[in-house]
């Protein structure tokens, strides 16, 4: 479960700060280490807090009560991730009002009980925000594992499509955030997925696909990627033929709109039909056949850059 992630990269930092601590001219802060430390080591909020409080009073240098409130935020996402795993999302969302600051894991946690109330628009501006602090080294100076990036990664893309356009990681002028983002720590996505949402058996797009091709275009001419490759993709409706034409001709559309749009980069088209279902973890439980129909529905976006 994620918490146990999220807990262990708590104590794995723990140590390594208390050295720094113990280094440093801190004759207030020093009585309270032990304290500190055993509450951080045993993930008790609880006791935490009124140290906090004191803490907050004495003579201590910024980057420690920096830390700790990213510890207490750390520990209060993971019990929020259990509740929220259990379903008692009102006590989930008790324990993230705890956290004296946003972090990367309590902005998943707040996208995860999005998730479970299907409000994908907001759903995808949390899973995009932890994104954008991962990416930031002030606001997330030990990041998650590489796995765990991409995990948030693919959870932050379905929400973006489910929700139905890129407002908010794509600017007018083409400016990046969340899953828009060329390097994240490290983790360097090439393949996206594009919200323009087709209905069953069309190829054009929506009033809501032109503008998000729009700003797609936007985003491709700022980052001026050399090549581009759009693959088609279709639900499970239809035959298998009837499909990859179909996927064919999606993928196709978009291409047209970025070429009038003045796009210069290398355009291809791949078309995949139903052969390549998004692969969703728990999707009984996270997606309705609806929902996982228009994730199904889509077309993948896959840059190469210059």
């Amino acid at each position: 479960m994620q918490n146990k992630r999220i807990l262990s990269l708590v104590s794995a930092i723990v140590f390594l700060f208390f050295l720094c601590l113990a280094g440093s001219s801190l004759a207030a802060c020093i009585d309270y280490q032990n304290q500190v430390n055993q509450a951080v080591r045993a993930h008790n909020l609880d006791k935490l807090e009124p140290l906090f409080a004191i803490l907050k009073t004495q003579d201590c240098p910024t980057n420690y009560l920096d830390w700790l409130r990213r510890s207490m935020a750390q520990i209060a996402a993971a019990h929020a991730d259990e509740l929220t795993q259990q379903g008692q999302l009102e006590l989930a969302n008790k324990w993230l009002k705890r956290a004296p600051m946003l972090t990367w894991s309590t902005q998943v946690i707040q996208g995860d009980i999005a998730m479970r109330h299907k409000q994908w628009q907001a759903a995808a501006q949390y899973y995009n925000q932890a994104i954008d602090l991962i990416a930031n080294k002030e606001t997330t100076p030990y990041p998650p594992p590489k796995q765990q990036i991409e995990k948030v990664f693919q959870l932050a893309s379905q929400a973006q499509v489910l929700a139905g356009n890129i407002d908010k990681i794509v600017s007018s002028r083409g400016i990046a955030s969340g899953v828009m983002l060329n390097n994240i720590r490290g983790f360097k996505p090439t393949s996206r997925l594009i919200p323009i949402h087709f209905a069953t058996n069309e190829s054009q797009l929506k009033k809501n696909g032109k503008k998000a091709a729009g700003q797609l275009a936007s985003y491709i001419k700022l980052y001026n990627f050399k090549e581009i490759t759009l693959i088609g993709h279709t639900d499970s409706n239809g035959s298998d033929e009837y499909n990859y034409v179909l996927s064919q001709k999606r993928a196709d559309t978009v291409s047209a709109y970025l070429q009038k749009a003045g796009i210069t980069a290398i355009i291809k088209t791949v078309a995949k039909g139903e052969s390549e279902p998004l692969q969703l973890e728990n999707p009984a439980n996270n997606y309705t056949q609806d929902e996982i129909d228009a994730l199904n529905r889509r077309v993948e976006f896959v840059t190469r850059p210059r």
